[in-house]
């Protein structure tokens, strides 16, 4: 176990002119923003020491033990040999470390600073994980000049905007959601569907911004992490997000949002599932064809709200698809040409949720995911805003990874550890 102490002499003056103190608390704010970066540096130092006596021993005597720390190009643990010192300015959510941090020598010829290594700091990085962590958790809800600003009023040091935004599209390097994940267990429904983001150059005056696909399983309540997400793409196909849904393959059911490209993804992806299309997509959708079919607006709104209704309140399979059928029955009478179409097309995946599960557990809608792709837009879509396709993608990978802890995220900046500090004030 390696242990550092520093001891110092702290005196901080408190002055007013008049004799009230008004703004002390302002005052004190800042003795303690000057005071803690001083003392962090200051027992760092000492930490560093520690370790240099245990990989290269004391200064003028030869190394005694294997050191704590291994070569980042060879992984040697033993034959260190000091190389002098760097100045080394590191932010931390204690502030901004000035350190003269020690080089140490390798026999294969590489150096490099101990110390860093011991912090979790990547090499030619200056931000702490903590740091990181923090800044990457205020992106993901703020533009990225606000968040700045927030993390200066929090640690009293930040980088600028545009080191947030490659700080971004790192994390979304290494977070992946394109990369498939290990098969999952216990799960019971995987939801499927698609929104989209204003992103990448414009196509026309009537552009309405690129399709980002999304795709999260669930498990029954008590059986361990409730959502896990599955994937992601953003201005990519259908057939793209199907390794990543084949973590999933023990699910009970698929539910998506009936369009065809997602149909044929879980046809392909999860071959045997039984699908079903989102009760309130069939709700819409079938607006949206009566609306082609020339139905007034308040007829149509009440056609699709009695079939969404009947269906989604449906007691068992078969009132479902008398339900459906009636409906059928009217557009084929009234010829709504669309309307019928798409009830023929949606027809085999309607009352799955009933047929597997008579008592109408099962999931049967997206709202999930509906509810998750708001918190996209409101992040990716501020009016006024149009981002570059490789900003959306990273932005994207960044929220979606934080809302359901995926497992990548949750190891990305990790700063929890056993290290423990004690202050004793005498």
């Amino acid at each position: 176990m390696l242990k550092a102490e520093s001891t110092c002499v702290v005196q901080v003056d408190l002055a007013s002119p008049d004799g009230a103190l008004g703004g002390w608390e302002r005052a004190l704010a800042e003795a303690r923003a000057n005071l803690v970066p001083v003392i962090a540096s200051r027992v760092l130092a000492v930490f560093e020491e520690r370790l240099l006596e245990r990989a290269c021993g004391a200064r003028r005597h030869p190394a005694s033990d294997v050191a704590p720390f291994g070569c980042p190009r060879c992984g040697a643990d033993c034959g260190f040999r000091r190389r002098g010192r760097r100045p080394r300015a590191v932010l931390s959510r204690v502030g901004r470390l000035q350190l003269r941090v020690a080089m140490v020598g390798c026999r294969c010829g590489h150096r490099f600073a101990p110390l860093l290594g011991a912090l979790g700091i990547e090499p030619h990085a200056r931000l702490a994980p903590g740091l990181t962590r923090r800044a990457l958790e205020l992106c993901s809800e703020l533009p990225y000049a606000r968040a700045a600003g927030q993390l200066r009023r929090e640690a009293g040091a930040a980088p600028s905007p545009r080191s947030l935004g490659r700080l971004v599209r790192r994390a979304a390097r290494r977070i992946a959601l394109n990369q498939p994940r290990s098969p999952l267990g216990g799960i019971e429904a995987v939801l499927v569907d698609e929104t989209r983001v204003r992103a990448g150059p414009r196509k026309g005056a009537d552009d309405r911004g690129r399709e980002l696909k999304i795709g999260i399983a669930l498990r029954p309540p008590g059986l361990g992490q409730r959502i896990e997400l599955l994937g992601a793409n953003l201005a990519d196909s259908w057939a793209a997000l199907g390794p990543a849904l084949r973590a999933a393959r023990g699910a009970r059911i698929a539910v998506t949002d009936g369009e065809w490209g997602a149909r044929a993804l879980i046809a392909t992806a999860l071959p045997g599932i039984p699908h079903q299309v989102c009760t309130f997509h069939v709700r819409h959708s079938l607006d949206h064809r009566l609306w082609q079919d020339g139905v007034p607006f308040a007829r149509r709104r009440a056609l699709a709200s009695r079939l969404g209704d009947a269906i989604e309140f449906a007691r068992s399979a078969e009132s479902a698809q008398q339900a459906l059928d009636a409906a059928l029955s009217q557009a084929e009478r009234q010829r709504w040409r669309h309307a019928a179409r798409h009830l023929r097309e949606v027809a085999p995946h309607l009352a799955t949720w009933l047929r597997l599960d008579p008592t109408g557990q099962l999931a049967h809608t997206t709202s999930l995911l509906e509810r998750t792709m708001r918190e996209v837009n409101r992040r990716v879509d501020p009016a006024g805003m149009r981002w570059s396709l490789e900003g959306a993608r990273a932005m994207t990978a960044l929220v979606l990874a934080r809302r359901f802890g995926h497992p990548r995220w949750v190891r990305l900046c990790h700063d929890r550890g056993p290290a423990t500090s004690r202050v004793r004030i005498s």
